[in-house]
């Protein structure tokens, strides 16, 4: 196994969402900042905007844009989004989404042809153990680091951000303890995730063990969603970083077992063009967040 560097940063993205254009600036950034590893948490591909043309350039494209290797996982979109195709190629199997034609995941998975689905399904499932336990892809990441998409149980769980009317606020410690579940071991000094969107960073004292810091990068293609699965507190809820930006996160790590250093980037890019594709698509609430980082009112 090479050696894993001293100091050593690595640049994590999540939620692309097909945005291909704001990908390619996040890109250009992280070439700029010295990364030794990017590592992309998932849902790169659902909705409206440039799903297979994204792929290729995640495939074929990015390690280059980048000069450094680039890690893959899946995220919620990416397991909805092969349940589509898997439909759509056996007309027996029907679900009501696949009649819904500005569905985000049918929109990508009508992109998307063999070979790219092929490549999606071989992606590691965001709740497997060795992400958690910091063993797999170790001879890049080190030891330490955890990965997931939502939680370490589920890829449609926030972790970091619990809805709160049609709000979304930051974790409680508690929370935070019910969805860690118990699954980190105290070796992981730093658990990455996505899935909300929204940009934070917290850190979880552990009694007698390091402690714990997480991390979400935010959303690089999409900067604003709302969302009306029902939550204890909450039957409807909104999203909003408030600018068009994309979003992604560089965590710098001294030597072994000492804290890390956290930055979340916000990188402006010329989101017009996706959004009038977005309008193109039949997707007006996709426009005005990609335009404006907020959802339309009513």
């Amino acid at each position: 196994m090479p050696a894993i560097p001293t100091m050593r940063t690595i640049a994590f993205v999540s939620d692309i969402h097909g945005n291909l254009p704001a990908l390619q600036a996040v890109a250009a950034d992280i070439a700029r900042q010295g990364a030794q590893v990017v590592v992309n948490l998932g849902d790169a591909f659902s909705g409206p905007l440039l799903a297979a043309e994204t792929a290729r350039w995640l495939i074929h494209d990015a390690q280059q844009a980048t000069a450094t290797p680039w890690l893959h996982i899946a995220g919620n979109h990416e397991r909805q989004l092969l349940a589509v195709a898997d439909r759509r190629a056996s007309p027996a199997l029907t679900d009501p989404a696949d009649s819904n034609p500005t569905d985000s995941d049918h929109l990508a998975a009508q992109q998307m042809d063999d070979a790219l689905l092929a490549w999606i399904r071989h992606l590691p499932a965001p709740t497997r153990p060795d992400l958690l336990t910091g063993s797999w892809r170790a001879d890049l990441l080190g030891p330490e680091v955890g990965l997931c998409h939502g939680s370490p149980r589920s890829d449609v769980e926030y972790l970091l951000d619990t809805p709160e009317g049609e709000l979304i606020r930051p974790a409680s410690v508690s929370e935070l303890d019910e969805r860690l579940a118990g699954r980190i071991p105290s070796s992981i000094t730093l658990l990455a995730c996505g899935h909300s969107h929204l940009p934070r960073s917290l850190t979880l004292p552990r009694a007698g063990a390091t402690a714990l810091q997480l991390l979400n990068p935010g959303s690089v293609g999409l900067p604003a969603y709302d969302d009306d699965t029902p939550y204890p507190a909450s039957r409807y809820h909104r999203v909003e970083n408030g600018s068009p930006d994309a979003r992604y996160a560089l965590a710098t790590q001294a030597a072994p077992r000492q804290p890390w250093t956290l930055a979340c980037r916000s990188v402006p890019y010329d989101a017009e063009p996706m959004a009038r594709l977005a309008e193109q698509r039949g997707c007006p609430d996709w426009a005005h967040a990609l335009r404006t980082g907020r959802m339309p009112r009513p």
